[in-house]
């Protein structure tokens, strides 16, 4: 069962790195257009050096492999591995093929789209195709404002750099291209599942539980009606939310609560 379960995994690991790889060589690198991370350094990399981006997608991503390598359980290490060999080795083999798209905005989107897809589903089932997405993972939420500051000015980092070697109107159309991996990679991971169940910690929670109910129609669960359990001075709270109401409705927790503490998982139906 236990290998079973494993070879389900890596099948899905390896049908996303050729996704990913797909995103990369058909839609993307035909237009000189990138996104962050290690891809998009592996792109830059590429197209100065003249060499297949098959092999720096490889070997910027080793070093940090092996760093982590301890930290990983044998099944993780043995996805990770598949997962980067599969993306560097699919966009060896895919880099003379022309590309799908002639439009600089389809292939942006298509690109994006693809790349996305391809990242959220080798991370959901264990694996990884680039060191800043492993790195995310491991970040702790007192070191999370940080992080996503620190992600963020990478990632803009590797896409001015692009608008250097590339041109600024590739550089425009990599931002579309970079924004929509971004949201595809997260939706992909969570199944492309459109149901979302917030867990709230905090203080104020007949405030947030009246601000849900009259502005979002959204029902607030205590954990225990009777006698609430509190976790560092707050209480527990549920709600099930649409995904598209997601950011409007983390909007409005943190402006009546700045200090508690709010996480979302995805609900499969």
């Amino acid at each position: 069962m236990a290998n079973t379960r494993v070879s389900y995994r890596l099948a899905y690991v390896m049908f996303g790195s050729i996704l990913s790889a797909i995103g990369l060589e058909l839609f993307l690198v035909p237009h000189n257009m990138l996104v962050g991370g290690v891809a998009g350094a592996s792109v830059l990399l590429s197209y100065l050096t003249e060499m297949r981006l098959g092999l720096f997608l490889f070997f910027l991503n080793l070093p940090f492999l092996l760093f982590r390598y301890r930290r990983f359980d044998p099944n993780a290490r043995l996805l990770t591995l598949v997962g980067i060999s599969t993306l560097s080795i699919a966009a060896f083999y895919l880099h003379p093929a022309p590309p799908l798209m002639e439009h600089s905005l389809t292939a942006a989107a298509g690109g994006g789209i693809a790349l996305g897809v391809g990242i959220g589903m080798a991370l959901r089932y264990g694996g990884f195709l680039d060191a800043a997405d492993t790195a995310a993972l491991g970040v702790t939420s007192n070191h999370l404002v940080k992080t996503r500051r620190r992600f963020w000015l990478i990632n803009g980092g590797v896409l001015l750099a692009g608008g250097f070697v590339f041109g600024w109107e590739e550089a425009l159309y990599s931002i579309v291209a970079f924004l929509l991996a971004f949201r595809m990679t997260d939706f992909s991971m969570s199944g492309f599942a459109m149901t979302r169940m917030i867990w709230i910690t905090s203080e104020r929670s007949e405030e947030i539980r009246f601000a849900m109910r009259s502005r979002f129609g959204k029902e607030v669960i205590l954990l225990d009606d009777n006698e609430p359990r509190r976790i560092r001075g707050g209480t527990i709270m549920l709600c099930t939310v649409n995904r598209i109401e997601q950011a409007k409705v983390m909007r409005e927790i943190r402006e009546l609560d700045p200090e508690c503490s709010v996480t979302f998982h995805a609900v499969h139906r």
